[in-house]
């Protein structure tokens, strides 16, 4: 596409989907149904705002940071001491609770996310009002590559709030994504594990519910920022960049339901050219070049 026949405005929309390889293991991992006590010591305070961070526990074994390694490429050459202070840039585990509204409610609403900053997470937190209105809610934010704690702590305080019924919201675009296969591990729906091997339990209560993907809301999003932002749709592109998977088999349908989204945007938004691209941000350096020079070429 040469810049000399459109005047293209690029507009560069970077959802960040946190894809790696995943480790398939014959074993089967230990799990659980949701026991009536905690089996683990959870936090019994929380800080101003309601958080409830975990306590500093043992260092992890050096298994998991091998299993770090093995699934994540660019960990490979970090030693134990750089991957711990990666994991504490990417920001604690933790949950997140919320003042039962009414005395009658039965459903529990655990919103599971990789957890965006201290102002992000506020954020966030505040745009649950409405469902923390209908719904005992709690938030189980981090990126749960070595503990599941936070996440299991949340359950057991969402049922002694009186839940009866827990579904549980990833806050992820995608099934291709190895935080929700690191989850879905957690909760004992698959028996590989994304990142390293965690405490997993399979609790009878719970309802797993499906990423949002290609779902009419999810392009309807894309297509009101596209809007929001642009000028002169006709004679604009519009670049679509997710962080991507490291599997080429994963990278293959997370760029099919991307291109549905492009779709749509294109169709509906009257823009000139919609493409997705994915940059393979954890895979091999030779991977993510050559997905770095496609989107450059397609600039030029």
């Amino acid at each position: 596409m040469e810049t000399t026949k459109i005047n293209t405005i690029l507009w560069t929309l970077v959802i960040f989907i946190f894809n790696a390889k995943v480790v398939f293991s014959n074993e089967n991992h230990d799990s659980e149904k949701h026991p009536l006590t905690s089996t683990v010591s959870c936090p019994q305070e929380s800080d101003a705002e309601g958080r409830r961070y975990l306590t500093a526990g043992m260092m992890p074994s050096e298994v998991m940071f091998n299993e770090l390694r093995h699934n994540l490429p660019g960990l490979k050459n970090l030693n134990n001491k750089q991957i711990m202070g990666m994991m504490k840039l990417m920001g604690p585990n933790y949950y997140w609770t919320f003042d039962k509204k009414n005395p009658d409610q039965k459903t529990g609403a655990l919103i599971l996310a990789h957890g965006f900053g201290e102002e992000g997470d506020l954020e966030f937190h505040n745009s649950m009002t409405d469902i923390s209105s209908k719904h005992i809610t709690t938030l189980s934010l981090g990126m749960s590559m070595m503990t599941s704690k936070h996440i299991e702590c949340a359950l057991f305080e969402l049922r002694q709030s009186g839940a009866e019924k827990i579904y549980i919201v990833p806050i992820i675009t995608t099934p291709h994504n190895t935080l929700a296969q690191q989850w879905e591990y957690i909760l004992g729906l698959r028996n590989d594990h994304a990142y390293a091997k965690v405490k997993s339990f399979k609790p009878d209560d719970v309802v797993f519910l499906k990423p949002i993907n290609d779902h009419q809301i999810a392009k309807q999003i894309v297509l009101d920022y596209t809007k929001e932002i642009s000028v002169n749709p006709k004679n604009e592109a519009v670049v679509i960049i997710g962080h991507g998977p490291v599997r080429e088999i994963d990278n293959q349908h997370e760029l099919e339901i991307m291109e549905n989204l492009a779709v749509y945007i294109r169709e509906n938004g009257k823009f000139s050219v919609v493409k997705p691209f994915t940059l393979q941000d954890d895979a091999p350096k030779e991977i993510r070049d050559k997905n770095v020079n496609q989107i450059k070429q397609f600039m030029e």
